[in-house]
């Protein structure tokens, strides 16, 4: 067996997964030993992290028919010696890349995992900068804030819970209810509503998804993954009318690179638009 989990897994077979409050180590091992309902079939349980998951599924991609092209003519342009990026948004934010290698000779590619979402939010303009200095307040960060504080289902909320608190006047009191009432699922009700032309939740997502973009556009540009950049995770399926086309904020912001821009109009961009690739490689390690 084989859990593909948050979080970077030890050489023991351990993981200590940061994104749970409090924080939870999960072992492998014990659950070997596991002897009572489902798990008693376990003859071994390996852990990977959740995106070297992600990474072998999406080997399994159907690219006619599980993915959008968000670069005209991507399927061309794959080289099919060249490395593959990951990146996705859900929960969390988790990024991961894959190298030729004779190891899987099966696959052709070996994944190696990354902890990327946790590097440093660079906001881009003055709103964002107000942006990070409330998110350093909130989260007791004096120096730096990780990029998945914005680019995630939680980092909707968060830039959302900026916005009402920076235009007060502007805030729709229904939605600000359930917002305020929805526990965890605070970065849906933002998605939810996120289409109310002139909304906080319209220019939440706005924000939101123009983090995201320039961040698959950072992980392009230090892999330049002519084999492909797939964009995975949860929040990319459910709202591709944010990232898809030349004027959604996701490919604005990718794209936005200066010198380099021209670059990543060769790497091959593609929308996930299937949510199972991570057991799809999690069958694939076991």
């Amino acid at each position: 067996a084989c859990l593909a989990v948050a979080g970077p897994v030890q050489t023991n077979n351990t993981v200590y997964m940061t994104n749970i409050a409090g924080g939870c180590t999960i072992d492998g091992n014990e659950i070997e030993q596991c002897q009572d309902g489902l798990m008693e079939l376990v003859v071994r349980c390996k852990l990977v992290n959740d995106f070297v998951g992600q990474g072998y599924g999406a080997l399994d991609l159907d690219l006619d028919t599980e993915v959008v092209e968000l670069i005209p003519g991507s399927k061309a342009k794959i080289d099919e010696l060249g490395p593959i990026v990951c990146v996705g948004a859900g929960t969390g934010l988790g990024e991961c890349f894959l190298t030729k290698s004779s190891l899987r000779p099966e696959l052709g590619y070996e994944c190696y995992p990354s902890e990327g979402g946790h590097c440093d939010f660079v906001p881009r303009g003055p709103l964002e900068v107000e942006l990070l200095n409330h998110l350093k307040s909130k989260f007791g960060g004096e120096n730096r804030v990780s990029v998945e504080r914005v680019v995630s289902g939680r980092g909707l909320a968060n830039v959302y819970e900026f916005l009402a608190e920076k235009f007060p006047e502007r805030v729709d009191k229904a939605i600000h209810e359930e917002f305020l009432q929805a526990g965890d699922q605070q970065g849906r009700v933002v998605g939810i509503n996120a289409e109310k032309e002139g909304s906080l939740t319209a220019q939440a997502a706005q924000i939101m998804f123009s983090a995201y973009g320039a961040e698959v556009g950072n992980a392009s540009l230090k892999f330049i993954p002519t084999g492909g950049m797939f964009v995975t995770g949860g929040l990319t399926a459910k709202n591709i009318g944010l990232i898809q086309g030349s004027d959604s904020p996701f490919m604005k912001a990718y794209l936005d690179k200066g010198r380099l821009g021209n670059v990543l109009q060769t790497v091959p961009l593609f929308a996930v638009m299937t949510e199972d690739i991570g057991l799809r490689g999690a069958r694939v390690c076991a």
